[in-house]
């Protein structure tokens, strides 16, 4: 919205942008300047893009929300769901999450990643998921002025109110599906994920019990001992 100045959703849903597509060729018919989402750790962006100066924006979110996220999204949403009766929250947290056995990637492996680029790399923002839900006007205003773009009060309160979480999870029917997304989702006899849910700031405390709160704030202190990361809850 920033790029072209105009609060206005995307043509596709944003879950074709979450899974693999076979044909990047579709990249070289876009718009310049553009904008690629990425899931992908700092070691597999590509090359060129940070050697030219390419400007980078990391969203990250403090990790007890990403993983409670995370469960749901694996469980629910993914074309190859893990829900089973097995796959509990306890049975997600011991065998997942305090394990690293995870796909895509762990979040500390990521955040590790990110930190000591950013030593390098002066062309990576870091966005808050938890300050953008706080104060979005403020955030995208900021982000506007790191990617060089105009923007003005009107549209930063415009692109703010489209960006609501729940304006975002009710404008999902109105959005093309990708064809690539849909000749893969009728592969496996699927329907498109749900990649929205509550969106809320916390939800973790309604699923770490006590003791597996006590548990990740040891694995965390481990894992991020010497590296500097912000974590807002």
């Amino acid at each position: 919205m920033l790029l072209t100045g105009e609060a206005k959703y995307i043509k596709y849903e944003m879950s074709g942008d979450l899974m693999v597509i076979p044909d990047l060729n579709v990249l070289d018919h876009q718009a310049s300047p553009r904008f690629l989402s990425l899931h992908l750790p700092y070691k597999w962006f590509p090359k060129s893009h940070i050697k030219q100066g390419g400007k980078i924006v990391h969203v990250t979110r403090n990790p007890k929300d990403t993983y409670v996220s995370y469960y749901h999204h694996a469980v629910e949403a993914l074309p190859y769901g893990l829900k089973t009766d097995s796959m509990t929250w306890n049975h997600f947290f011991e065998h997942c999450l305090m394990t690293k056995n995870l796909l895509f990637g762990s979040w500390f492996d990521y955040e590790k990643e990110m930190s000591l680029a950013k030593k390098t790399n002066k062309n990576i923002y870091t966005v808050h998921y938890e300050l953008l839900k706080k104060d979005p006007e403020k955030e995208i205003d900021g982000l506007s002025k790191f990617l060089g773009v105009c923007s003005n009060e009107q549209l930063v309160k415009d692109i703010a109110n489209k960006c609501q979480f729940k304006n975002v999870k009710s404008n999902i029917h109105n959005r093309d599906v990708h064809p690539e997304v849909s000749k893969m989702i009728e592969g496996i006899q699927r329907k498109l994920p749900n990649i929205y849910r509550k969106g809320i700031i916390g939800d973790w405390k309604n699923h770490f019990t006590v003791a597996q709160n006590e548990l990740f704030e040891e694995m965390y202190e481990k894992e991020m001992d010497g590296y500097d990361v912000n974590v807002i809850y």
